[in-house]
């Protein structure tokens, strides 16, 4: 019998899966589920959009705002401001899933742009989402310059 297309499952059953994997990051499973249950959370966000964003500005070498993650999704920053950190959440331990670099860290405040400086709050954060994959930190700021 095929498996049931992961779009098909429950918002309870994906969170779910996503619990049973977490030790799994990088099975396939617990990557689709994770993308699934971040598109109907998203409140418009796009999981892969938001991805793609990163990406070029990673390689470009520079920042994006919370502000243009949201336009890069068609969505207007005021109805998702509060669902970002949550968003990008998600794209990090689907990154860490991966195998990539915690690539919301270029992620920042529209007046941070240049330096890439992250808000005490936003950078607590990330922090918290470090130790959730095991990797100590002792100085913030160098750990997300690094």
């Amino acid at each position: 019998m095929a498996a049931r297309p992961i779009s098909e499952h429950t918002t309870e059953q994906l969170q779910n899966l996503i619990h049973n994997y977490r030790k799994n990051t990088t099975d396939p499973v617990y990557l689709a589920a994770l993308d699934e249950l971040a598109r109907r959370k998203g409140q418009g966000l796009s999981f892969s959009k938001s991805l793609e964003l990163i990406r070029t500005a990673a390689a470009e070498r520079r920042c994006l705002s919370y502000k243009q993650i949201a336009e890069g999704s068609g969505v207007e920053w005021s109805k998702v401001r509060y669902a970002i950190s949550g968003h990008l959440d998600d794209l990090l331990k689907y990154a860490h899933g991966k195998g990539w670099p915690m690539l919301t860290a270029i992620v920042v405040n529209q007046e941070n742009l240049s330096t890439g400086r992250l808000e005490p709050q936003a950078l607590a954060g990330f922090v918290k989402g470090a130790a959730i994959f095991g990797c100590p930190v002792t100085d913030r700021e160098q750990f997300l310059k690094e």
